[in-house]
């Protein structure tokens, strides 16, 4: 997700492109986010990548590594940043948050040649019952193409809104889009495109919802109905419901829990700590359907 610019719903691929023009300082962590909690900076691999943790607290909690979405083509965000911040500011969680190689510069092998680069050197330093993956949108997608790479699942996989099909082929999207006020198959299908580089839109590389899914981690998975990609989520609860918490929340947009300041982002929050520490679904209580208890 990101926010309502040229880059979105109805503009055509030169359109699209031109949006994908990037300042040196984009995506960043905001002035903000520093003040709210300790950011670190280091260089890997030859690009930046972010560790953020509770300002004056050791951390005890684990250690996430965060895909963040942009349709893999636009940098994290201010919303990605206060939605992580927040997850280490009230979890107690430590956060790995690396810029991986964009399109269309760069392909999908480059961005998961990256990300499984990461995701080895942090389970290396903390072991796959400490390290906790996540991410939304095109990170959501990440994050899964990334396990699938190296084949060692986290402790915890944590999807927000994944972009899983980056064809958009599944025929209910052609109504759910109507609903959805960023996106659309067309739209995406573009995006794809360019993160595909040459490869067919359904190869795993590019889609992971059509790579092997099985063993696959334990998983809470996040949607809302007025987002196109929750036929991707609804797919994927589908294949392999015994390893995923599914929440669904009614009228909701594209990665809503971004919006750190609504109460439903205030929610999946506590939700994900409860997934994290092996506690009962707090959003079971809310009134939320959470479909798959682990």
């Amino acid at each position: 997700m990101r926010m309502i610019t040229s880059a979105t719903k109805a503009h055509d691929e030169e359109g699209l492109l031109k949006a994908t023009t990037r300042r040196p300082t984009a995506g960043h962590p905001p002035p903000h986010v520093r003040r709210k909690v300790d950011v670190r900076q280091r260089t890997v691999r030859g690009r930046p990548v972010y560790t953020l943790s509770k300002r004056g607290a050791a951390a005890n909690a684990g250690h996430l590594l965060y895909w963040c979405g942009g349709a893999y083509c636009h940098p994290p965000a201010f919303l990605h940043w206060y939605f992580v911040a927040a997850l280490v500011d009230e979890l107690g969680i430590t956060c790995t948050v690396p810029l991986y190689p964009l399109a269309p510069e760069h392909s999908c092998a480059e961005g998961i040649a990256f990300a499984s680069g990461i995701y080895r050197d942090l389970l290396a330093e903390y072991g796959a019952d400490q390290l906790y993956m996540g991410g939304d949108s095109a990170g959501g997608g990440l994050a899964v193409a990334t396990w699938q790479a190296v084949g060692t699942k986290p402790a915890r996989l944590v999807l927000i809104a994944p972009w899983l099909d980056a064809g958009a082929s599944d025929p209910s999207q052609s109504a759910i889009e109507r609903y959805d006020w960023l996106m659309d198959s067309s739209t995406i299908r573009t995006w794809g495109k360019w993160w595909a580089h040459g490869r067919p839109l359904d190869d795993p590389l590019v889609s992971p919802l059509f790579g092997d899914l099985s063993d696959f981690p334990r998983a809470l998975l996040i949607c809302g109905t007025r987002d196109i990609l929750v036929a991707d989520a609804r797919r994927l609860a589908a294949i392999v419901p015994e390893r995923i918490r599914y929440i669904e929340v009614p009228g909701l947009m594209h990665a809503y829990p971004l919006l750190t300041w609504i109460p439903e982002s205030r929610r999946v929050r506590e939700e994900i700590g409860a997934f994290f520490a092996c506690e009962r679904s707090p959003m079971n209580r809310g009134g939320h359907r959470a479909a798959y208890q682990l």
